[in-house]
């Protein structure tokens, strides 16, 4: 049996940033033992705190405004966070904004935003028919600088993207992030979309895959199916601009900025 110790090196070694509730399943401790451990091991300099109950490794001779990356305290802000939409884009690398001042993170925790030096950290509640499924649908884990962190699928994040374009940097990045992307997992996407059954987010992926078919070698197959699950009746690209032309396929109106960049981007292609 791994004693308190061993257990405590072990967990800082695999965690460079955690929260309290890792500490506390990994090492067995709770209560004032995990105050006090925590004390100690800031004294020492083992550890920075970063904000309540979020804790960083200290490299060795570590100045003091040493800070980790912002995308792994943004996975720790709670103990079920998740990255999603722009955060989530810029782990893939799929973000243009590479310089980003704000981190989104998906959490069932209602908490307020919070700035750490200069930053905002922004939780956002899951979609309300996934928690009702399972909260780990469309999600994996990754390790990131020594350290395991809950990221949605990239197959998610185009449908997430697309339901929620205000979390996700618009409509410009969502397409240059995704229209080359040729590895996504169909089955799961499909799979994610009628978990989330919202037509308009169907109608909108099936619309995007479409004018990308090429560059993202979308099967026909995938959008006859997509086809199946557009609303019954017309709805907007945007939820907030009630403009656009008919598109009868998708049922969806498609404002004339959004189509021309899709063609825009074609001719950049080629």
């Amino acid at each position: 049996m791994q004693t308190i110790d061993k257990k405590i090196n072990t967990f800082l070694s695999t965690h460079r940033v955690f929260n309290t509730f890792e500490l506390e399943n990994s090492c067995g401790v709770s209560g004032y033992h995990t105050r006090n451990l925590l004390s100690k091991l800031q004294r020492i300099n083992k550890i920075k705190k970063i904000r309540n109950s979020i804790y960083t490794v200290l490299p060795e001779n570590a100045s003091d405004d040493f800070m980790p990356p912002a995308l792994l305290i943004a996975a720790k802000m709670t103990k079920d966070a998740v990255l999603g939409y722009r955060s989530a884009l810029a782990f893939y690398g799929l973000s243009r904004n590479v310089e980003s001042s704000s981190y989104t993170f998906i959490s069932k925790h209602r908490i307020k935003p919070y700035h750490i030096h200069g930053l905002l950290f922004k939780p956002c509640l899951p979609p309300r028919q996934v928690t009702k499924v399972d909260d780990n649908v469309g999600t994996v884990e990754h390790i990131v600088w020594g350290t395991p962190v809950r990221v949605v699928s990239k197959e998610r994040l185009l449908a997430d993207s697309l339901d929620r374009l205000e979390l996700s940097g618009g409509w410009e990045e969502v397409l240059n992030a995704f229209r080359y992307e040729n590895v996504l997992n169909w089955e799961e996407l499909l799979a994610y979309l009628r978990i989330l059954a919202n037509p308009a987010t169907s109608a909108r992926v099936g619309y995007f895959l479409e004018q990308c078919r090429d560059t993202m070698e979308v099967p026909e197959d995938v959008l006859l199916q997509l086809e199946k699950m557009k609303p019954r009746m017309p709805e907007h690209f945007f939820r907030t601009r009630r403009i656009g032309k008919l598109n009868h396929r998708w049922n969806l109106y498609i404002p004339e900025d959004v189509a021309a960049d899709i063609i825009h981007e074609k001719d950049y292609a080629f």
